[in-house]
């Protein structure tokens, strides 16, 4: 199914809100279907746009455009830069196996 360019428009326009962006992020990882973390934020920043994320977060456009085409796992910091306009932050914990 093809999104028309107004949608488009709409949902980039939308996602530069914070509170949505958050909302967007956090349920596309939800469900049978949702996605990881990453490819969660790669959707948002795609669908919001480049120039426009880098607005929004103050992170360099070409740093942003790398991080969308790569394949290799952002270091803990680089993950909170990136979720930082979201409100959002890893965190990572370490639980007995026992």
């Amino acid at each position: 199914m093809y999104r028309t360019e107004s949608f488009d428009k709409l949902l980039s326009g939308k996602l530069q809100n914070p509170e949505f962006g958050r909302e967007f992020l956090l349920s596309s990882m939800h469900g049978e279907d949702g996605l990881d973390l990453i490819d969660a934020l790669k959707r948002v920043i795609a669908c919001m746009g480049v120039k426009e994320y880098s607005a929004m977060s103050g992170i360099h456009r070409a740093s942003v455009s790398r991080m969308l085409s790569s394949n290799e796992t952002p270091r803990v910091a680089t993950l909170n830069r990136y979720l930082l306009p979201f409100k959002l932050r890893v965190k990572i914990d370490v639980e007995d196996a026992a």
